[in-house]
């Protein structure tokens, strides 16, 4: 047996704690856990400790002799990529905002999904659920409520088709909360978008501040989320809200927080979420971003702010988690599409064309030489924005009639 190499010791309040990141269990230690890691390491006899052993094997806090932490870790991390865990899909059906914020990253582009993308994303959709994958959907933007219609006929479709194939089918929204009416409320229901993300920027004058609509009416946007989140709430969506936190706000979060409490909404999950300018379009902002650093110190003491007002602190991020891989970003089911039909591998990266890996309504799907060519070189393709075609596109007749030639060859000989 051997310490494992992810172990951290720690004192705090005068006892000892080990954490192990591999498992991300945490445990309060005396001098015979110490113990039986130093003879682990110098190889000492260790008899009479059997059940304190198999304690730290469980919590990986000692692991065989034999076992490559390293590789196993690598392990986890190429499941996390290519594992079938289903097809998940971030959609942005349009760019458009009504809102206008000073860290947007969207892409200004106007217009919504046209019907042939719309058609082609169905289409990935049916032929994942056909093969038993599950289903995730996540609708986001710009503002995905502005394209409400397009929303709301697609989600009917994946439904019907994840019913068709016997496959679990689940769907999420990220929008801005200022649209939303009695009458989404029930169309989301009905269309089993059962969980959303607004963001609350801080206590109303701070928030519309930060989040004002592009027309503005003069009685800014917070009232208004506020009692669209009730509503939201009223019919079992699970909200969870996002504070956008940078150097301008940081200090009235709190206040933000005694509000969601006075409105009996301290039952939401509170998202702390770190501002960093994602583009040039957004580099501005970069004197009043915190760095991470500052941002982890910041979420640390609102951990014991929330904790202390009751808000649910207890789910990640306030405890780590293992991950097996690290976003969508590095996972081969995951995509995010833009109106376009672009696809990108990141949330950050919609709307910027240069960073798309692909169209889903591109060429490649109905060319018949796709299974050999699979759209060429990624790193390519993402730099001259389309498909960077494999040498059989243009070779491949010449190499199918020389191995012809040369097999009719050796069957005469």
């Amino acid at each position: 047996m051997k310490p494992s190499k992810y172990n951290l010791i720690f004192e705090h309040k005068g006892k000892k704690l080990a954490f192990n990141s591999y498992t991300c269990a945490l445990a309060e230690v005396n001098e015979d856990f110490l113990k039986i890691l130093d003879s682990c390491q110098k190889s000492r006899d260790l008899e009479g400790y059997e059940e304190l052993i198999n304690n730290m094997k469980s919590g990986n806090y000692i692991v065989d002799d034999d076992l490559d932490e390293t590789l196993a870790l690598k392990l986890l991390n190429y499941s996390g990529k290519f594992k079938n865990q289903g097809l998940n899909l971030v959609i942005a059906p349009t760019l458009s905002c009504n809102f206008a914020c000073p860290y947007c990253f969207e892409s200004p582009t106007k217009g919504v999904m046209l019907p042939d993308v719309q058609q082609s994303v169905i289409q990935l959709v049916e032929s994942a659920a056909k093969s038993k994958s599950n289903i995730g959907i996540t609708w986001y933007g710009g503002e995905p409520l502005v394209a409400k219609d397009i929303v709301f006929s697609m989600s009917e479709k994946f439904i019907d088709i994840c019913r068709k194939y016997g496959v679990n089918y689940n769907a999420s929204i990220v929008t801005n909360g200022y649209l939303i009416d009695d009458s989404i409320v029930d169309d989301m229901v009905k269309c089993r978008i059962f969980s959303a993300q607004i963001t609350i920027d801080g206590p109303e004058d701070v928030h519309n501040q930060r989040r004002k609509l592009k027309v503005d009416n003069g009685q800014g946007t917070f009232k208004k989320i506020i009692e669209n989140i009730k509503r939201l709430i009223s019919k079992n969506i699970d909200v969870s809200i996002r504070v956008n936190i940078d150097k301008t706000n940081a200090t009235r979060a709190e206040e933000l927080l005694d509000v969601l409490k006075s409105n009996g909404l301290d039952k939401c999950r509170i998202n702390l979420g770190h501002v960093r300018p994602y583009t040039t379009a957004c580099s501005s902002i970069m004197p009043d971003c915190f760095d991470t650093q500052e941002y982890a110190n910041i979420n640390t003491k609102y951990q014991a702010i929330l904790n202390s007002k009751g808000f649910d602190s207890s789910s990640y991020p306030y405890y780590p988690g293992t991950k097996s891989n690290y976003c969508c970003a590095d996972s081969i089911s995951s995509f995010v599409i833009d109106p376009l039909g672009n696809m990108y591998k990141c949330w950050n990266d919609v709307g910027n064309i240069s960073r798309k890996v692909g169209n889903i309504t591109d060429e490649c799907k109905n060319c018949n030489i796709l299974p050999i060519c699979m759209g060429g070189c990624p790193y390519e393709g993402q730099k001259q924005g389309k498909p960077d075609c494999e040498k059989w596109k243009y070779n491949l007749l010449d190499t199918l009639k020389f191995t012809y030639e040369k097999q009719c060859t050796c069957n005469k000989n």
